[in-house]
Formats: C-alpha cells, sequence, structure tokens
C-alpha cells in the first residue's frame, strides 16, 4: 500500500498565480467584449463584480484541487509521482536511472521553508522528469535517498566521520568582483541601460525631453570640436562605469556564496543570493573537465571550471560550472580536494612548426580578404589594415596553445578560440575518435584530431588541429 503525500501548500499559492497569469487577459477581453450586453439584459450593476469573484472563486478552487490530486511516494529504490486535474498522469522513476537531483529556492519560497527538488535521467529535455515543492527537510531527504545517502539518525559517529572527510572550496567576494569586472557581463549592463533609456522615454513627459534636446543641441552646437569629443568621452565613461555596477550587482546574485563540496562519491554546488540553488553532481557521470583561461583572466592568473556531464546542465549550460573563478594556485588545491580523479600529470604534444606557415595562411586568408574589400569600398578603410598584425598575432598565440596527450585513462586537449581551454577526458566516457584531413594538411603530414562524448541529445565533441599524423596514428 503507497503512503502518497503532498507536496508543499505553497503548491496553492504558486498554481493561484500561475492560473491568474495564464487567464487575466483572455477575462478582461471577455468583460470588455460583453460586459456592457451582460449588464444591460440582466440589470444591475455589481453583476460584474459578481463575475470576477466567480472567477476567484474557482481559480483558488482548482488551485486547491490540483494540490490535492498532486502526490508522490518514495516506494524502495523509486519514487512514485501522479499528477493532474482532469486527466491523470503516473509514473514511476527508478533511482538507478536518476542521473541529476537539484534543489533550488527562490527569495519569496525560502520565507515559506519552501524548496523545489528537481529530478532528471539522461536524454532528458529541458523540463525536469521530476519536478515537486517540498519544505527543505524533506527535500533534503529524498535527495539523500536517491544518492544513498539516507543515514539513521543514531549513526552519530559515521556522521562525524562523513563532516570530518568533507571538503569544500568557497568563492569569495572578492572573487566574484573580479569575476564582474572581467568577464562580459559588462554588456548586459549596457543592453539594461539602452532598455531602461527605451522604456523611460516612452513616459516621460514631451515638454522634459524638448528641453533636454534643447540644451544638448546648444551644448554641442556651442561647443569646439575637442570638447565634444571630451563630451562623449565622458559620456561612454559614464556608461561602462554604470555597466560596471550593474554586472558586479548581477554577478553577485547569482553565485553569491558560490560552494563546491566534495562529499564521497558526489559533489555538491551551492549558491545564490535571491534564488539559492543546491546541485548534486555524481563523479562517476562527469564525462570530462574543461578549465577555462580567459583573454584577461590568464594573464592576471585567473581561471574557472566547467564540467560536462549525461542528464545535467540543462539550465543553458550554466549549471555545469563548478568554479566560477579562481587563483591559479587554487587549481591543485582542486583536483587534491574536490576531483582528485582528475588529477594526472601530463605532458602535451604541440603542433609541430611544419604546420605553422599552413595555419597562419588559411586562418588570415578570409580575414585579409574582407580587410581588403573595406580598403576599396569604405571611405578610409585602409586604416582596416592597422589591425593586420595583431591578427597574425593572435592566431601564432593560437598555433602555440595547441596541444593533445593521450594515456591510458584521459585524453588532454588544449585549444584556444577566444578563451584558452584545457580539457581532461575519461576515456571511458569517449563514443568515437577521428581524425580529419584536407588534401593540403596531408602533403604536411598534418591533421584535426577530434573526440566525441555521450549527452543528453547530440553528445559533445572537442577537436585541436595541426597536429602530427604520425602521432595521431601511434595513438590509435
Amino acid at each position: 500500500m503507497r503512503e502518497l503525500k503532498h507536496q508543499h501548500k505553497y503548491v496553492i499559492f504558486s498554481g493561484i498565480i500561475v492560473f491568474i497569469k495564464d487567464s487575466i487577459i483572455p477575462l478582461f477581453v471577455i468583460l470588455a467584449s460583453v460586459g456592457k450586453k451582460i449588464v444591460n439584459k440582466h440589470g444591475g450593476k455589481y453583476i460584474l463584480v459578481l463575475l470576477v469573484i466567480v472567477f476567484f472563486v474557482l481559480i483558488i478552487g482548482l488551485a486547491i484541487l490540483k494540490w490535492k490530486r498532486n502526490v508522490y511516494s518514495i516506494e524502495g529504490e523509486s519514487i512514485y509521482i501522479k499528477d493532474g486535474i482532469f486527466k491523470t498522469h503516473e509514473r514511476v522513476l527508478h533511482f538507478s536511472q536518476v542521473h541529476s537531483a537539484d534543489i533550488s529556492s527562490s527569495l519569496v519560497q525560502r520565507l515559506f521553508n519552501v524548496y523545489k527538488l528537481e529530478i532528471d535521467t539522461a536524454g532528458g529535455d529541458d523540463k525536469s522528469e521530476i519536478s515537486i515543492l517540498l519544505p527543505r527537510d524533506e527535500a533534503m531527504e529524498i535527495k539523500n535517498i536517491v544518492f544513498n545517502k539516507h543515514k539513521k539518525e543514531d549513526e552519530n559517529k559515521e556522521q562525524v566521520l562523513q563532516e570530518e572527510s568533507t571538503k569544500k572550496i568557497t568563492s569569495s567576494l572578492n572573487d566574484l568582483f573580479i569575476m564582474a569586472t572581467l568577464s562580459g557581463r559588462i554588456l548586459v549592463g549596457f543592453f539594461i541601460i539602452i532598455a531602461f533609456y527605451s522604456k523611460i522615454d516612452d513616459v516621460l513627459p514631451k515638454e522634459f525631453k524638448r528641453r533636454v534636446q534643447v540644451y544638448s543641441e546648444g551644448v554641442i552646437t556651442g561647443a569646439k570640436g575637442i570638447s565634444v569629443i571630451k563630451y562623449v568621452v565622458v559620456l561612454v565613461f559614464i556608461m561602462i562605469v554604470i555597466s560596471w555596477i550593474i554586472s558586479i550587482i548581477v554577478t553577485i546574485i547569482k553565485y553569491y556564496n558560490f560552494t563546491v563540496t566534495r562529499e564521497e562519491d558526489i559533489i555538491k554546488l551551492s549558491y545564490g543570493l535571491f534564488d539559492k540553488k543546491e546541485v548534486t553532481i555524481p563523479i562517476r557521470r562527469i564525462q570530462s573537465l574543461i578549465i577555462i583561461e580567459g583573454i584577461i583572466k590568464k594573464p592576471l592568473g585567473y581561471f574557472s571550471l566547467n564540467v560536462e556531464t549525461i542528464g545535467y546542465g540543462k539550465d543553458k549550460g550554466e549549471s555545469t560550472m563548478i568554479c566560477p573563478i579562481a587563483r591559479r594556485r587554487m587549481l591543485n588545491k582542486f583536483f587534491e580536494d574536490i576531483l582528485p580523479e582528475m588529477n594526472i600529470t601530463y605532458d602535451l604534444r604541440k603542433s609541430p612548426k611544419k604546420a605553422l606557415k599552413a595555419y597562419m595562411f588559411f586562418r588570415s586568408l578570409d580575414e585579409f580578404v574582407l580587410m581588403a574589400i573595406i580598403a576599396v569600398f569604405v571611405p578610409y578603410g585602409y586604416y582596416i589594415f592597422i589591425t593586420g598584425p595583431f591578427l597574425v598575432f593572435w592566431h601564432y598565440i593560437k598555433f602555440n596553445d595547441n596541444g593533445l596527450y593521450y594515456a591510458d585513462n584521459f585524453v588532454v586537449m588544449t585549444y584556444r578560440s577566444l578563451s584558452k581551454k584545457t580539457v581532461i577526458i575519461n576515456k571511458e566516457c569517449i563514443q568515437s575518435t577521428e581524425t580529419l584531413q584536407n588534401i593540403f594538411q596531408k602533403k604536411k603530414d598534418i591533421a584535426k584530431y577530434k573526440v566525441a562524448i555521450a549527452g543528453d541529445i547530440l553528445g559533445k565533441s572537442y577537436e585541436v588541429e595541426y597536429m602530427d599524423i604520425n602521432y595521431l596514428k601511434d595513438i590509435g
């Protein structure tokens, strides 16, 4: 006999909000189109008020019914879910198929001690297999059961030993400050400023906008050329500062108190100021680890870490981040404390020097053709050739960052797009490898090496170009 349990009563409140959001516009359309006819036909000026009251009573009733009919039960090594108002859905999910169980809670939900538990399997879409709202204790208990971490209350000694073996790394506010400054989130600030201006421009009084326009035109007309440049520079500087402040606020809100913890065979992530998230990653699900060093981060000694897993990272890729930013000296500590399974030493085989000329030629060809077109058809376009040496130098850096290491248990690849990436791949997770050559590369005995690993839908692949074909043949 199943012991069915209800979700948190907060489901009623959230259900009411969802029902209102989905039906409020149709309600206004109906009242606007037939409201007067109803009043004229049936009389009474309170008939519309009565209809609105009936509408809200119906919504509240549906929300309560939804809460009553949405139940779950833990049955040994599986979880049973039953939901639906008019059409009932029943499903059983075995814990052996679970790849991730994440907990999150918004600021409002935490006021009511409500946490969302999302359970996923491999091959799912963007929507979680199971998503239920529970009190924190119940959500954590189910999560522990899923990952076989459920302990009895009297096992105090085992809990103490587990706490002593727990290791964690936390990103400080200073780290997040650096991350916001060095990341592309400053561009988000520009978009927010533009969006804010477009919105406020619609509500500002016309007389106020006219005076501002007259004043601006007067300043520009009365100023000399150098003064106009100063005004533009000051304006751009102010926008950059505002964007930087917005970037810092957004980053701290999202990644506040980012903590990665190693507990036996799982990694736990927790972060967020208002929208608190707690994520669990089983070690056995990790297929690759990516060390990312940005253009500015690398010279300053900072990096970030991502992992690729099956059945995880569905929140627009952001959930694969297990370290948003840290100093280079923390990398050894991360491998020792959090992921010793991938703590390996390796000697990279770099791209051979004989491939440099071909690499530089084919990488620069399209860009110099484009520059030539700009120089011909755009006034003063020939100044674009000033960027030529910088592009050549940039491609030289990218060539030198190519590298490959192949061992019994791991494959290590390094390459650069904008950021330098070092990928450590568990060989057991490799689905296929490819060696690709064009006719020019065959003459130089060089080739592209591509590794594909499993993924939720299309999988994931990494590639490093212009490697020695003889070395690739040796590693198979």
